[in-house]
């Protein structure tokens, strides 16, 4: 045997070693990888539920807020109507006392 063969039978294993390292690596990149796909699968199930019940919270508060303005409204105009009746009644009170 020439020494190039020698030194060729030699290095097989070698090859054999790295192979073997990078199927590791790979094993474990594919497996990484999965986790990490799984991992952001829970998570956005999580933030679409969060999302969902904010906008559901969010909907019941404008609906109270509506309510309450509603009502608002509803005081604002009466009051208006017993500023009108009081503004006519003094107008009619000072017409008859200075006549």
């Amino acid at each position: 045997m020439t020494e190039a063969t020698i030194t060729l039978l030699l290095q097989i294993p070698l090859a054999g070693v790295v192979v073997v390292v990078v199927v590791l690596f790979l094993k474990f990149l594919r497996d990484y990888y999965t986790a990490m796909i799984a991992y952001l699968g829970d998570q956005e199930k999580a933030t679409h539920s969060f999302l969902r019940e904010q906008r559901e919270q969010t909907n019941e508060a404008v609906g109270r807020l509506a309510e309450e303005m509603k009502g608002v409204a509803q005081e604002v105009a009466r009051l208006n109507g017993v500023i009108i009746a009081h503004d006519t009644a003094s107008k009619t009170r000072a017409e008859v006392t200075h006549k």
